[in-house]
């Protein structure tokens, strides 16, 4: 994915939440997805080439999300 213009960066941000939305449907909520997917394209501003925004950010993205759910604290049941 090539990331040329402000335009191209907003459409590289929707389609990484749309296919992320997807991914971790029914484990995340689309809005937690879709702070995870802003937050990250923040830390990437600058400091990548702009070209490598829309992979860039699928990964970090995916990464987190993963993270998020690996930490979930999960209340034990009661026997």
């Amino acid at each position: 994915m090539t990331v040329r213009s402000h335009h191209d960066v907003e459409d590289a941000v929707g389609e990484v939440g749309l296919w992320l939305t997807g991914e971790f449907s029914g484990r995340l909520a689309a809005s937690a997805v879709a702070a995870v997917v802003r937050v990250t394209r923040r830390d990437l501003e600058g400091r990548i080439a702009p070209e490598d925004l829309g992979e860039m950010l699928h990964r970090m993205s995916r990464t987190r999300l993963q993270r998020l759910l690996a930490n979930e604290v999960r209340i034990p049941r009661r026997r």
